[in-house]
Formats: structure tokens, C-alpha cells, sequence
């Protein structure tokens, strides 16, 4: 591998989340490419003539030495443009999520099976009927999606990949003297498998709809500027703008679809249609009366342990 590969595979690896020197050699390990550590030091040094100007390497250092490092975005401020975060969707304990991050991402450069002991609330649907929720996965890749983390993996005893948001994770344990997984093969099943879903939410069933979708001009000129499903297609028709996606059904779609209000119509297939309709009944039922229960139509299939 060249120099300019290695410090590009660096950037992606530090892009997604903290990492060791130790972490970043067992990745080079895994690719089948020695690289000392003396090697890997000059690289990341050189690595800082790559980064944009919006970028800085971040060295948490402790005990006099590097622990971890980092890519970051930063933001410019002048006196004329001032940019402010919003707090929606802020987590409240950033630091037990960076934790998370950190301890799943090395799990995951090491191939180490994890026991789940306790899992908590359903975030994706993966795990909404779940009755014993002790189960071995083997973790595949941490996604960023809709500003948290999530624990892509496939899950030994249904031989099914499965998607968590990490926070749900909340007691967990490496199995140490567990075989290590065929990690390349299982990433492999897992990306493909990942396409078939709108977002990180289980789907309704196997199957893969033709999914239609007319917006008005204004707001498909809003969804016309944003990337929201590899598949999608759109185009112009007369006043408004139609979209064509090729993905499973699940609750992310339809939430999504309900987010554009009456500035959509479900034109296909006839399914979605019915779980959109059913759940418009389902809130105007729960408005009727006091009794509020957490249901998920959206999940169908169980887990058997």
C-alpha cells in the first residue's frame, strides 16, 4: 500500500470515530498491511497536510503521551457570518456515547463476539419483540445516521443482521475465548442487506418495493437537494416532483413520509399506502381516549433465542 493510501485509509478511520495507535495498526492488520508504528507516526503527521480547512486532528493526550486521535470539524466564525448548533436531538451524556463508540469500534477491529445482557427501549424496531434480550452478536460497523450512533452486526443464533442504536446497549461483555468471525465475508452480507432498508429500521418483511412518491413543487425542490436513499430517483412532473425508490417498508419511511405532512402522496405500491392509512387511524383511535401503549406495527417477524 502507498503512502497516499495509508494516510487515506487514516482519514477515513479517524473521519468515523477516536482511535489508538494500537487501533490503527490491528486495522492495517486486518488489510494485510505492515506498517510500524514509527511509520504510522509520520503518517498521521503528514496526514495534517491533507486535512481541509474545516478539519483538525484532535491528540487527547494523557500521562505525557497520545492516547487517542481524531478528525474533527470545525466551524469559522467571522464578523459577519455567526453559526449556532441547535440543541435538538442533543445527547444529554455525550460522554458515555464517545465511550461507546470508541469501545465498539475496537471490538469490531478485533472480530470480538459481544454478549448482550441487557438491551434497552426500540430505537429500530430490531429488537421490538424481544422477550430474552441475552444474545451473542458479532459487531460489523458503528453508523452515523440522523445525528447518533448505531451498531450495525449479525446476529449468531437467527443468522439475521441487526441494527442498534447504541445507547440501547446497556450491558454488554466481550466473549474473549469466543472464535473470532469471518468479519470480511459478514460485512459484506451486512451492506448489501443495509440497502434494503429506508434509514436503520427493521423492515416489514424480505421484500423490495417499487416505492413512488409525489411531492409538491416546493417541498420536492427541498427533498430534490439532500441524498435520502442510495436508489432514489426524481424527476419533474407538470407542477410537482416524483420520486422513485427501490427498498423495503419500515417505520422510518413512513415516519419520514409523515414529516412532509400534506405536502405528499403515497402513489405506490398498495402496501405502504395501507401501513400509512392504518397508522393515521391508529392516531386518531389513541386521541379518542386516555389509554397510550407503546405498539409497533412495523415489526413482524421474532427473534428466537
Amino acid at each position: 500500500m502507498k503512502q497516499t493510501q495509508r494516510i487515506k485509509y487514516i482519514y477515513d478511520l479517524l473521519s468515523v470515530s477516536k482511535h489508538s495507535y494500537e487501533t490503527l495498526l490491528i486495522a492495517f492488520s486486518k488489510k494485510k498491511v505492515a506498517v510500524s508504528l514509527r511509520q504510522l507516526q509520520r503518517d498521521i503527521k503528514d496526514l495534517e497536510l491533507f486535512l481541509d480547512k474545516d478539519e483538525r486532528l484532535v491528540k487527547n493526550r494523557g500521562k505525557g503521551k497520545i492516547l487517542e486521535l481524531e478528525i474533527k470539524k470545525i466551524t469559522t466564525v467571522n464578523s459577519q457570518t455567526f453559526v449556532e448548533a441547535s440543541i435538538f436531538k442533543t445527547p444529554i451524556d455525550k460522554k458515555d456515547i464517545e465511550t461507546k463508540v470508541t469501545f465498539f469500534n475496537e471490538v469490531i477491529l478485533k472480530n470480538t463476539p459481544l454478549r448482550i445482557d441487557k438491551i434497552h427501549n426500540d430505537a429500530t424496531s430490531f429488537n421490538a419483540e424481544f422477550k430474552d434480550s441475552s444474545f451473542t452478536l458479532f459487531p460489523l460497523k458503528i453508523i452515523y445516521h440522523n445525528s447518533d450512533y448505531y451498531l450495525g452486526c449479525y446476529i449468531k443464533k437467527t443468522n439475521e443482521y441487526g441494527i442498534f442504536e447504541i445507547n440501547q446497549l446497556v450491558e454488554y461483555r466481550t466473549l474473549t475465548r469466543f472464535k473470532q468471525y469471518d468479519y470480511d465475508k459478514l460485512i459484506v452480507g451486512f451492506n448489501t442487506y443495509a440497502k434494503t432498508l429506508f434509514g436503520v429500521t427493521k423492515n416489514i418483511d424480505d421484500n423490495i418495493y417499487k416505492i413512488k412518491l409525489e411531492f409538491s413543487s416546493v417541498t420536492g425542490s427541498y427533498i430534490e437537494t439532500f441524498v435520502w436513499h442510495h436508489s432514489q430517483k426524481l424527476k419533474r412532473k407538470d407542477n410537482t416532483i416524483i420520486m422513485t425508490l427501490k427498498c423495503g417498508i419500515n417505520r422510518e419511511l413512513v415516519g419520514w413520509i409523515f414529516m412532509w405532512m400534506y405536502n405528499v402522496r403515497i402513489v405506490e405500491p398498495p402496501e405502504l399506502q395501507d401501513y400509512y392509512n392504518s397508522t393515521i387511524k391508529k392516531i386518531q383511535q389513541l386521541n379518542k381516549n386516555d389509554m397510550l401503549l407503546y405498539r409497533n406495527i412495523f415489526a413482524v417477524k421474532n427473534y428466537n433465542h
